[in-house]
């Protein structure tokens, strides 16, 4: 089930940064990031007279259990989604995805200290040819190389801070609880930019800053709900499959087409995910299998 929500999540983030990529030429990253959030917080607040206890419902989004953790995991989520546009705006689709693959590195690493998990050599290993992918897709170094990847890696490490946060604070705060907390936390620090930044979108700009608000609120939904169900490092190989989608965009949307080395790269990300899905279930320090098949 984890491994699903996670493909799903990669869909459904490609589809909103391909949005944001679209809009870039007129919506700035901050005004995007502002309108998501209200966006996110007035559906809230429309459809919170319909739940069963509308008075609960507004103390728990006001006054969250461990509001400083799930507020410093709003930061988290807020920071990447600006940096992510950012980079979007200025590269193709399918090389921001590959930088989005330190991102597993990452988690992968800090797994052990951060959460207790053991990741073991199998999933370093499929974690590695992931990685191996990324610089034959992206080629540091080479002629090729944009400075707006470094953008996007930097989102990449506000992402894992989230999904650490996330994983700890299981049992203690849902998927909803969480989205709706980054939402707060980003209306508050893009707000004061608005004045300055403002442009009204016509109508078909407001549709997709709708359906960018929804998707990316679904996206994040589905991650947490992956993230709190099975373990970091087990989970984060399939974080490559986002590559697929982005390389399909860039294909069907904007006609770029990827050269022989990149078609390496990705059947080496590709590899690592399928190495991950075919090997055993790491073990927690208690000895028992993480989170069953899910861990998968």
């Amino acid at each position: 089930m984890a491994p699903a929500l996670i493909v799903l999540s990669g869909l459904l983030y490609t589809v909103a940064y391909v949005t944001a990529k679209l809009l870039a030429g007129r919506i700035d990253a901050l005004q995007l990031t502002f309108l998501r959030c209200a966006l996110l917080l007035a559906a809230f607040a429309l459809s919170t007279p319909f739940a069963a206890n509308p008075g609960a419902a507004w103390r728990r989004l006001l006054f969250p259990p461990r509001a400083r953790d799930m507020r410093l995991a709003g930061l988290g989520v807020i920071g990447s989604s600006i940096l992510v546009i950012l980079a979007y705006a200025r590269m193709p689709v399918v090389e921001v995805s590959a930088v989005a693959f330190m991102g597993p590195i990452i988690l992968t690493a800090l797994a052990g200290p951060l959460l207790g998990e053991r990741v073991g050599t199998f999933r370093w290993v499929a974690v590695g040819l992931g990685f191996g992918g990324m610089l034959v897709v992206l080629r540091p170094g080479m002629a090729g190389f944009q400075p707006a990847a470094l953008l996007a890696l930097a989102g990449q490490c506000a992402y894992a801070g989230y999904q650490i946060v996330a994983r700890r604070l299981r049992g203690e705060a849902d998927a909803t609880d969480l989205t709706l907390q980054s939402a707060i936390v980003g209306t508050a620090i893009t707000l004061p930019a608005m004045p300055f930044l403002w442009v009204t979108p016509t109508a078909i700009e407001w549709l997709m800053v709708i359906a960018f608000a929804a998707i990316t609120a679904a996206g994040q939904v589905t991650l947490a709900m992956a993230v709190q169900r099975a373990e970091m490092a087990g989970l984060q190989p399939w974080q490559y499959t986002k590559l697929v989608w982005a390389l399909g965009f860039d294909v069907l949307l904007f006609g770029l087409f990827p050269d022989p080395l990149a078609a390496i790269g990705i059947a080496l990300i590709l590899a690592g995910t399928a190495l991950a899905a075919a090997g055993p279930s790491p073990r927690s320090p208690g000895g028992c299998s993480a989170g069953g098949s899910g861990g998968r």
